[in-house]
C-alpha cells in the first residue's frame, strides 16, 4: 500500500516479530530509522513475544528498546496523518570552532544567571519572567496578546463574550505550564509523563475563560495523538533520556526543540509546547538553576530567521545554522535575564521604601510582583486581612501614586 512497506502479512505476531528483526538489523548496521508494525488491537497478543523484547534488555535499563509498543493506537483508512515522521535524532552535523566558542559563551552566560538567581529571591521574580516568556512565545505563535490579558485572565476579570478572553487564557496557561513544569522537574524525571502534563496545561480545550473560582487547576485533558505522532514523541523522549551518545546539553536541547516542532502535535503545532519544554530539559540537566528564562523574546525579535533556520534543519538536513541561532538566543537571553533580575530587585527596593509606614504594604508589594493587577479580595488574601483593611491599603497606595483603578467600574474594580 506504500513504497515504504517492507511487505504485507496477515498475522500480527509475524508483523511485530518482523518489525523487531528489522529494527535490530538497523541497530547493528548503525542505521537511524523507524520500524512500524501496523496491527489490529485485538491481535496484538500474537506478537507479545516481540513486544516483550522491545523493552530494554536486562542490564541496559538506561537505553530504550528498538520497538515502541503503543496502546489504543486506532486509525482508519483515509484518516489524515503526517506524511512521514521526522528523521531520528541525532542528525549529522559538525561543530566547528565558531560553534564551540558560541557554545562555551552560552554555557557561561547560563552559569552566571544561575549563580545570580540563587543569590536573589527568584521565587518572587520568577512569575514576571514566566509571563514574559509566555507573552513572546504566544506572539511568535501568531496571537495578538499583551501582558494585561494574562493578568486579567489570572484574576478572572474577563467577560465570556470578550474575543481576547481565549488568547488571554492561553497566554496564562503557557506561563503556568512553565512554572508548574519547573517545580515538577526537581521531583520527577524529564519523561513522557512530564510532556503529557505540560500538554494538558497548554491545551485550552473547551474552556474559553477561566473564572476566579476555577483557578489554574481547571484544565482540560490534552488532545489525543495520532499513532505516528505518538511514535515520534516516544522516540523524542528516548533521545532526551539516552546518554549513551554524549552531546552537550545545550546542543541536545536545540535538537529536541526543533524535532518537537516538526512533529506538529495537535496542541503544540504553534510551537509553544517545544518552547516550554526546552528550558525544562535544561533544568533537568542542571543547566538552568533558576526559572528565570525568556528566550522566546529573542525568537520573536528574529522570527523570520527562527522559521528559516528551522526549515533548513528539518527539511534540508542542514543543522549548523539552527544550532548557531539557538546558541545565540540562549546567550543573549541569559544576559538579558540577568539584567532583568537586577532591575526587578531594584524596583522592589524602591517600592518598599515608598510604602514604608503603611501597614501590610510589604506583603502587597510582593504579591504585585506575581501579578501587578489586584482587587480588594485578592489583596485581602495576599495580606491575610479582611476586606475593609485591604481596601484601606489599596487606597493608601493609590494616594501615593503607586496604584490606580483601571476598569472605570464602580464594582469589581481592578487596580494596577
Amino acid at each position: 500500500e506504500s513504497p515504504y512497506d517492507a511487505y504485507l502479512m496477515g498475522h500480527a505476531g509475524t508483523a511485530a516479530s518482523a518489525a523487531l528483526g528489522i529494527a535490530m538489523g538497523d541497530r547493528m548496521q548503525g542505521k537511524k530509522r523507524y520500524s512500524v508494525a501496523v496491527v489490529g488491537d485485538a491481535a496484538v497478543g500474537c506478537g507479545v513475544r516481540g513486544f516483550r523484547h522491545a523493552a530494554p534488555a536486562a542490564g541496559r535499563a538506561a537505553g530504550p528498546g528498538p520497538l515502541v509498543p503503543m496502546k489504543g493506537a486506532r486509525t482508519r483508512r483515509g484518516a489524515a496523518e503526517p506524511a512521514r515522521l521526522p528523521e531520528p535524532l541525532p542528525p549529522p552535523f559538525a561543530m566547528d570552532a565558531s560553534l564551540v566558542l558560541l557554545l562555551t559563551e552560552a554555557e557561561a552566560a547560563l552559569a552566571g544567571l544561575s549563580a545570580a538567581g540563587i543569590a536573589a529571591d527568584t521565587a518572587l521574580f520568577a512569575p514576571a519572567c514566566a509571563a514574559l516568556e509566555a507573552l513572546h512565545s504566544c506572539r511568535l505563535a501568531g496571537m495578538d496578546v499583551g501582558l494585561q490579558d494574562l493578568y486579567h485572565a489570572q484574576l478572572g476579570a474577563v467577560a465570556r463574550d470578550d474575543p481576547r478572553a481565549m488568547a488571554g487564557v492561553m497566554l496564562w496557561r503557557t506561563a503556568v505550564a512553565f512554572q508548574r513544569g519547573y517545580a515538577r522537574i526537581h521531583q520527577r524525571p524529564f519523561d513522557l509523563a512530564l510532556v503529557d502534563a505540560v500538554r494538558a496545561w497548554l491545551d485550552a480545550g473547551e474552556v474559553a475563560v477561566a473564572s476566579a473560582d476555577e483557578g489554574a487547576d481547571a484544565i482540560a485533558p490534552a488532545l489525543d495523538l495520532l499513532p505516528a505522532q505518538r511514535i515520534g514523541l516516544e522516540a523524542w523522549a528516548h533521545f532526551a533520556a539516552d546518554e549513551r551518545e554524549w552531546l552537550p546539553p545545550l546542543v541536545r536541547c536545540a535538537l529536541l526543540q526543533a524535532q518537537l516542532e516538526a512533529l506538529a502535535l495537535p496542541d503544540g503545532r504553534d510551537g509553544r509546547l517545544a518552547r516550554v519544554l526546552a528550558p525544562l530539559y535544561l533544568a533537568a540537566r542542571r543547566q538552568l538553576a533558576v526559572p528565570v528564562w525568556f528566550v522566546s523574546a529573542y525568537w520573536q525579535a528574529h522570527r523570520a530567521r527562527y522559521r528559516a533556520r528551522l526549515r533548513q534543519a528539518l527539511r534540508d538536513g542542514v543543522w549548523e545554522p539552527w544550532l548557531e541561532f539557538f546558541l545565540l538566543g540562549v546567550r543573549g537571553a541569559a544576559r538579558s535575564a540577568l539584567i532583568h533580575l537586577h532591575d526587578l530587585a531594584r524596583l522592589r527596593e524602591v517600592l518598599l521604601r515608598e510604602t514604608r509606614g503603611i501597614p501590610n504594604a510589604a506583603l502587597l508589594v510582593d504579591a504585585l510582583f506575581v501579578n501587578p493587577c489586584t482587587s480588594v479580595a485578592r489583596t485581602a488574601q495576599a495580606v491575610g486581612r479582611t476586606l475593609p483593611p485591604a481596601a484601606a491599603l489599596i487606597d493608601a497606595l493609590c494616594d501615593r501614586g503607586l496604584l490606580c483603578e483601571i476598569t472605570g467600574r464602580r464594582r469589581t474594580r481592578v487596580y494596577a
